[in-house]
């Protein structure tokens, strides 16, 4: 079973003494980020004293990160053991693709009554800098990008709270979607469903906007067989 490799942390600063509710929330921050962008992959273990040495705070803060990794299934805490980044869960990932779909399904109809030319410029200039990151091939700015169109969406529609429900749900659906982004084409046909969904809210188009949701979001767990059958390694 693989140990985690500290140089992915070596950018990260120690932080400061006293701020112990902070470093939870950095830590968290941290590992999630590179559990779902697969940095870390699943099965390596994390040691608690190695990542509070190289943030540079006690082993409390650590652990308490860890539980809420714990909670959103992204690491197995095995007590006075060892703590291993999780496998893929795909139950918990069909469950997230159902939740985002009705809330943005909602979101959409709401923006096709309240949206405006502002707001959509908006949109369209976040899309601009994810169509950069495409032809880069920079599959982290690209999901940053497309993370941001998403959560501004939740935020025109007045329900920004609900993006973080959201977010925290959807972690292994963002591993799913991780591995296929190379895919060849795939983050083309993210744009032009993109492209689709603002275009249905600029027209004020409420059925074509639900419909270029739905599209948009099926594609990953549609996938998840043909991801699985690629990448037997990241599924228990």
């Amino acid at each position: 079973m693989p140990r985690e490799d500290l140089s992915i942390f070596n950018k990260i600063s120690p932080l400061p003494r006293g701020a112990r509710v902070t470093a939870v929330h950095q830590i968290f921050e941290e590992i999630r980020g590179r559990i779902v962008d697969l940095t870390l992959r699943p099965g390596t273990v994390l040691s608690k004293n190695d990542i509070a040495e190289q943030f540079g705070v006690s082993q409390t803060p650590v652990r308490e990160a860890l539980i809420l990794l714990e909670e959103e299934g992204l690491v197995n805490v095995f007590p006075q053991s060892r703590t291993t980044v999780s496998y893929i869960d795909v139950q918990s990932a069909r469950e997230a693709h159902v939740l985002r779909r009705s809330v943005e399904v909602e979101i959409a109809r709401i923006l096709c009554t309240d949206i405006n030319d502002d707001q959509i410029a908006a949109l369209r200039d976040i899309i601009v800098v994810q169509k950069r990151a495409s032809d880069a091939e920079d599959f982290s700015a690209f999901t940053e990008a497309d993370d941001r169109l998403h959560e501004r969406m939740y935020v025109i529609a007045g329900v920004a709270g609900l993006w973080g429900l959201v977010h925290a749900r959807k972690a292994h659906l963002d591993r799913l979607r991780r591995l296929n982004l190379p895919s060849k084409g795939k983050t083309k046909k993210i744009l032009r469903d993109h492209n689709a969904i603002v275009d249905a809210l600029a027209a004020h188009d409420a059925s074509a906007a639900e419909h270029a949701i739905r599209e948009h979001l099926k594609g990953t767990v549609s996938a998840t067989e043909e991801i699985r059958s690629h990448f037997p390694e990241y599924f228990g």
